[in-house]
């Protein structure tokens, strides 16, 4: 049975505190803790009941309740002095004012997930986490940024274990009127929607918007009545469920759909961050609206698009670059083939490598490369593992020259930190922390803080964990125990004990079985009567990957046959609040995938700031993090492939460093019980690590690398109706024609025999370039180290300078110098070149000189 007629209806809030619905819809509470306080004060048993859903809260209250609120003064100076806070955090100065840009434009931002706090969830793990925290750190330096997704009906799965261990999936359905979320409207006030067109019609979605800060995030939602298809309805139902035509149908809902309700919104776009290849297709439709609105052509509109977009590609692993079967592709998207008046071979091969083929796939991350010309890998490990793995992009350029940068990431300080460390840092490092969390120099300061202090908040860290994780299994995991367990849950885990955290998603690259490869061997570890140690461990298989749930169950198991139910705790059904809970009161947090393929990582950051030491494998951000003396790394860095064999070294690692250096450590006491040592460790870590890996320095990073940059390129090109990007492309339109007649005909290299370090070598190169002038191309010399296999290593370039024409050919001088010792060598090469290219490889042509002096 369906309503006639159906409405919402929210809570009557007393005039007196009416303030509270502002804050309730702005997801800036969730990253100050003062104002989590205020709906605290409400009712601490509802606001745990609602998972901290501020809406959810203040609907339940009982209307009683309200009114006796609002005639608290206490309450109301509270809840007054909290707005005043906020609405000075909305004025306030900011970085991005200080770089006094003029346009109104906007940045924005796609993503699949976010996650900014649990009562939204609309996130799986890692990245939407890292999108959260992102757009909270675009609030606060005050950028104009807008973040683009969907809006899922039943959100990631919740994971609960059978007794056994296994990991069984449910959704739960969200109640969006229920949460900090309201609904765009049109001038006509009615919701705002746009449409996407699909095989079998035109599917509509609805746009919903969230205040965080200052930025605003769009979600659409397609479970609408619009809809008539119940397969158009749910294509939003599920994060990364489905199959894989609903997946093409999600990716293009957020990518078309998402671009359409920007447009629809009226807002000027001059900067496109593509965040993982799941929303590229936003570059077909912006390049699409660029053509209408300035009416160029398909090329021109590209170039303009590339030329102010950014892609972030975050993972070596293959099920994160999705593709897609060439026949989805032509299903979905032929009709942009009209559109931009190319033919279907010209728009698949956006999505191949090299020349369009028919029995390739279709690769989103491929087109994301291809599409913009700001590339970033997640960490400087990764940015050179992203530039080996997509050479053949670029395969006239050494790898070195690959232009995807390393943008390492970070985590949103304030929604991390514990408040217990907050304190401690606003009396020994002042306040100022809060708003310049990225400045060095605050952080080292933490050597100030007296060690018995810090050692007393950790412990008290330590103790909420345990009681946590006590009341956790309590009240919601009895049903996984088995019923000998259930009576012994408060012996389980002791609040003085060394705790392990281990949480992250258990794909089997990151190999969470490693520590239990020898239990005879941790069982002594663990229950060392006079230095005993405990491990906490949470996190989620995806649906369809069975290796991933036998591990879980793997370790359930394996824990129980060996008796170790006090030592080792599984939280199931993990989320940001068992992971804040457990990044603040774990004492060592681990972490061991196959390097290279953890790209970054953020978890062990968030665990850094709150005096949580690493022992990880040398990948991803803790390659450049570690410094030996900030936490411990098993191994020296090594590559391999994964074997049982080197599994077995490498968890033989954990034990020995374990045994020899961390349990000694931590247990070893100073005659005021506090392990000097080991709080010296923790201090090294927040100064290295606080402000180095946080999003401010990350966002600063890509605004300054990637948005700035792009933002005045887009005032500059986009201006006079495009007039500039219209000659721009024809200047590429005959650098390509001309290319094939770029040639290098002599070089003029007069070798003495004698070479010592830093000594000038000159170098003269006569070049043919057709109907090209020299100011459209760069002559480099080419030098560096040459190896064993007769190959460059290490080499960097240098211009030559034009100086004169010789009979129609032109004629290049320079010098070098001699940059080390050994076998050195020096090769030519001609580039395009042009004020508005990003990089010298952003054509993928490149004309170099072979061993025999002929071009190539």
């Amino acid at each position: 049975m369906k309503p006639f007629h159906s409405f919402v209806v929210t809570a009557n809030l007393p005039a007196r505190i009416a303030k509270l619905k502002e804050l309730a819809y702005n997801y800036w509470w969730c990253w100050n803790s003062d104002a989590r306080e205020v709906f605290v004060r409400i009712d601490r048993k509802i606001w745990e009941e609602v998972n901290h859903n501020p809406v959810l809260l203040i609907n339940k209250t009982p209307q009683a309740t309200l009114k006796k609120l609002a005639e608290s003064q206490d309450f109301v100076s509270f809840l007054d002095y909290i707005h005043d806070k906020f609405v000075s955090y909305m004025k306030s100065d900011t970085y991005y004012r200080s770089k006094h840009i003029s346009t109104k434009g906007v940045i924005a931002y796609f993503s699949p997930e976010y996650g900014i706090n649990e009562s939204l969830p609309n996130y799986s793990g890692g990245l939407g986490v890292l999108a959260g925290d992102h757009l909270k750190s675009a609030s606060d330096l005050g950028l104009p940024l807008v973040g683009v997704g969907l809006l899922y009906q039943q959100g990631y799965f919740r994971q609960y274990l059978t007794q056994n261990g296994w990991q069984n999936e449910q959704y739960i359905y969200n109640d969006f009127f229920s949460l900090p979320i309201t609904i765009v409207r049109d001038s006509n006030d009615e919701p705002l929607k746009v449409s996407v067109k699909l095989p079998y019609g035109d599917v509509f979605a609805q746009v919903w918007k969230i205040n965080i800060g200052r930025t605003y995030l769009y979600l659409l939602d397609t479970n609408i009545v619009e809809n008539a298809l119940q397969e158009y309805r749910e294509i939003t139902d599920q994060l990364y469920g489905g199959d894989r035509e609903t997946r093409i149908q999600q990716e293009m809902i957020l990518g078309i759909g998402g671009m359409r309700a920007i447009d629809a919104m009226g807002y000027q776009l001059d900067v496109m961050h593509i965040n993982e290849g799941h929303a590229a297709f936003a570059l077909l439709e912006r390049t699409r609206l660029l053509m209408k609105k300035h009416n160029i052509d398909f090329k021109t509109a590209r170039t303009l698009c590339k030329e102010t977009s950014v892609f972030t590609t975050h993972t070596p692993v293959p099920a994160g670059n999705e593709t897609f079967e060439l026949f989805r592709i032509e299903n979905n998207i032929l009709h942009y083939c009209e559109d931009f008046g190319i033919s279907k071979e010209e728009l698949l091969e956006m999505g191949q490598i090299g020349h369009f083929n028919p029995n390739d796939v279709f690769s989103m991350t491929v087109l994301g490369l291809k599409m913009t010309s700001y590339h970033n890998g997640v960490s400087a490990l990764h940015g050179k593992v992203a530039r080996q793995m997509w050479h053949q992009l670029w395969k006239c350029f050494p790898d070195n020259e690959v232009p995807i940068h390393g943008v390492t990431n970070g985590v949103h300080t304030h929604t991390w930190i514990a408040r217990e460390f907050a304190e401690l840092f606003d009396r020994y490092l002042s306040p100022s922390w809060r708003t310049d969390t990225d400045n060095q120099e605050i952080w080292s300061m933490v050597h100030s803080i007296p060690s018995e202090e810090i050692w007393r908040e950790k412990q008290r860290r330590r103790v909420r964990l345990v009681l946590f994780a006590r009341n956790y299994l309590n009240t919601k995991q009895k049903h996984a125990m088995p019923p000998d367990q259930i009576s012994k849950i408060d012996q389980y885990l002791n609040p003085d004990t060394l705790t392990i955290g281990f949480a992250r998603r258990f794909a089997t690259y990151k190999r969470a079985l490693l520590l239990f490869k020898n239990m005879d061997r941790l069982k002594a570890i663990l229950t060392n009567p006079e230095k005993p140690v405990q491990v906490v461990i949470a996190g989620k298989a995806h649906p369809h990957d069975t290796q991933g749930k036998e591990v879980i169950q793997s370790i359930i198991l394996q824990v129980r046959q060996y008796g170790l139910e006090n030592h080792v705790v599984f939280l199931e059904d993990y989320d940001m609040v068992t992971a804040r809970m457990l990044v603040k009161g774990s004492d060592v947090w681990l972490n061991n995938p196959i390097r290279p393929l953890e790209a970054s990582g953020t978890s062990g950051m968030k665990a850094a700031i709150n005096g949580t030491l690493n022992f990880s494998i040398l990948d991803g951000w803790w390659d450049e993090g570690y410094n030996a003396q900030n936490g411990f790394a098993i191994g020296a860095g090594e590559e391999h492939d994964n074997s049982p064999e080197m599994e077995n070294i490498e968890s033989e690692m954990i034990y020995d460093m374990l045994e020899t250096v961390i349990v000694p450590m931590f247990y070893n006491r100073s005659a005021n019980r506090v392990p000097e040592e080991w709080v010296h460790y923790m201090k090294n870590s927040i100064e290295s690590i606080a402000g180095k890996f946080s999003t401010h320095r990350m966002v600063k990073d890509y605004s300054e690398m990637f948005y700035l940059p792009a933002i005045k390129k887009y005032e500059l090109l986009s201006a006079n109706n495009a007039e500039e990007v219209k000659q721009f492309q024809l200047w590429k339109n005959k650098i390509r024609a001309e290319w094939e007649n770029v040639k290098i005909l002599d070089i003029d290299f007069e070798d003495t025999k004698d070479y010592y370090v830093s000594k000038k070598v000159p170098v003269s190169v006569k070049v043919a370039l057709g109907s090209l002038q020299p100011d459209e191309v760069a002559v480099e010399v080419y030098y560096g180290s040459i190896n064993h296999h007769g190959e460059f290593q290490n080499a960097v370039s240098e211009e030559l300078s034009y100086t004169k024409n010789e009979d129609g050919n032109y004629c290049y001088s320079g010098s070098y110098l001699c940059p080390d010792t050994g076998m050195q060598g020096f090769t030519i090469r001609v580039l395009p070149k042009h004020k508005y290219l990003v990089s010298s490889a952003e054509m993928y042509l490149c004309r170099w000189v072979n061993p025999a002096g002929e071009s190539k």
